[in-house]
């Protein structure tokens, strides 16, 4: 309840909340000035400090740029005050593969190497087209021989001692272990790491099976280092959950430049519903691209028919800068939209409904895009990311119109009707002084705008895709006082 309180009140800030957490939120300031930045922390902190006497919101830190992948996963690029006034930056990584010992030195190279591209501040097609030329020398060098041994060492700590596992064969540092402590030389026990390499060894067994200590592989002549299973397991998923929220670079393509079978890693629309947790969206991206998908609105004027559409609070620039709402788009009708507020609610209605009809439909599509199956019937077979597309028996069925697309039109019908946040997000500085002077908050226009946008507001109430109430999660537990 804190937490929705506190995001509530830094929305009335006219503030955006991207992230909220158990202890924690992220706002976007929408500035680059550190001073402003700074001074907005500050006040946002005194105002919900004001609010409690037992709890102290404090600044954590400032990130000049930030990669939001799932709950409690990111990096970011972390702006720090230097003892002479000026501000350096720092790579901040929280809960990504990565940071994981269990990924090789490849794998880790080129998840650091895509981050660091994604944080800069090169503009996006750069930023794309550089990932893909490292991917590129990665499965060239691979395949050359001259990426080192010491790249594709996988490290895993021991738990217990390596004959205390129940299933040794199973889990490959155990394997190697064993192996080490039976040659005869230094025992190896809880706590110690283990460095092992996935290799060919002629056999059908299992990856995890084929596991050899670096030694091992220097002095066996029939073992060579699986090459497949480093592009295809350790450095693929590394840069496919990075990329994730990249136009411009998916998992096939991923695949592709690594030289894999594309059609083995189609891109999976099913996102952790934990991700945009207090979201609203996804983060760190335009509103233009956040709803550059969503269906627009439109309302045919009621005098010449002429059907407006509408994705913006204002129309025009400069001195022309008007509400869309004040004029059809038909330059020889003089009616005006804004009188027919009431007809443009119901229209606004209608379309939401159509919109919850359809995902309540429940139609499943097959991603494989040759397969174009389209069914309302789950399958009985399930695979580990979802069920099984009975048609092709290839790939899995994804929702046709899923949940957080159904979200973001919402959030959309809401967007093109708020006019506070038009105002003080949107328009630059100029246009912002133009839309004080002429329309001020008690104008008719303001007003029926606000009308508009309680349809949206409303439907958003009921919808639960992006919070979580902890009342209802914990109030059972009140039974048992």
């Amino acid at each position: 309840q804190i937490l929705m309180h506190t995001k509530e009140m830094v929305q009335k800030m006219n503030l955006e909340v991207i992230y909220g957490d158990t202890d924690s939120i992220m706002i976007n300031s929408n500035s680059t000035n550190l001073e402003e930045v700074f001074k907005l922390g500050n006040k946002v902190k005194s105002e919900i400090n004001k609010q409690y006497k037992l709890l102290e919101l404090d600044i954590d830190g400032v990130f000049k740029s930030l990669l939001l992948l799932k709950k409690k996963k990111y990096a970011a690029l972390v702006v720090e005050p230097t003892a002479d006034g000026h501000y350096v930056t720092k790579q901040e990584l929280k809960g990504l593969d990565i940071v994981r010992r269990d990924w090789c030195g490849l794998a880790k190279e080129s998840g650091t190497y895509v981050i660091s591209q994604i944080l800069s501040d090169q503009p996006r097609d750069t930023i794309v087209e550089n990932i893909q030329k490292k991917l590129m020398e990665i499965k060239e060098g691979v395949d050359n021989g001259s990426t080192p041994q010491s790249q594709f060492e996988i490290n895993k700590a021991l738990t217990k001692d390596p004959q205390d596992y129940p299933d040794k064969k199973s889990l490959p540092h155990v394997h190697v272990a064993m192996w080490i402590n039976s040659q005869g030389g230094r025992k190896v026990k809880a706590g110690d790491t283990i460095s092992y390499i996935i290799c060919q060894d002629g056999s059908n067994l299992s990856a995890s099976q084929r596991a050899y200590a670096p030694e091992q592989l220097q002095k066996q002549e029939t073992l060579t280092i699986d090459l497949q299973y480093y592009l295809s397991q350790q450095v693929h998923p590394v840069v496919a959950r990075i990329c994730e929220p990249i136009d411009g670079i998916d998992s096939a393509l991923i695949a592709t430049l690594l030289g894999l079978d594309p059609t083995q890693f189609r891109i999976q629309q099913h996102k952790d519903e934990e991700s945009d947790a207090l979201l609203g969206g996804t983060a760190q991206i335009t509103d233009e691209e956040r709803y550059r998908d969503m269906e627009r609105f439109k309302f045919a004027c009621p005098k010449c028919g002429t059907e407006n559409v509408y994705d913006n609070v204002f129309d025009g620039s400069g001195l022309q800068l008007q509400p869309s709402l004040l004029h059809c788009s038909n330059v020889d009708c003089d009616a005006s939209p804004v009188t027919c507020v009431v007809q443009m609610r119901n229209k606004l209605t209608v379309d939401i409904r159509r919109h919850i009809k359809r995902y309540y439909s429940g139609w499943l599509v097959c991603e494989e895009q040759t397969c174009q199956n389209r069914t309302r019937q789950l399958p009985f077979a399930f695979s580990r990311t979802g069920p099984k597309c009975q048609a092709c028996m290839k790939a899995i069925l994804k929702p046709e119109y899923p949940d957080k697309a159904l979200y973001t039109q919402l959030c959309y019908y809401s967007y093109i009707f708020d006019w506070d946040y038009a105002t003080e997000k949107v328009l630059p500085e100029q246009e912002k002084d133009i839309v004080k002077k002429h329309y001020g908050p008690q104008c008719p226009e303001y007003l029926e705008y606000k009308r508009l946008k309680e349809v949206p507001d409303n439907a958003l109430v009921l919808s639960a895709y992006s919070e979580v109430n902890l009342s209802k999660l914990f109030g059972a537990l009140n039974t048992y006082k």
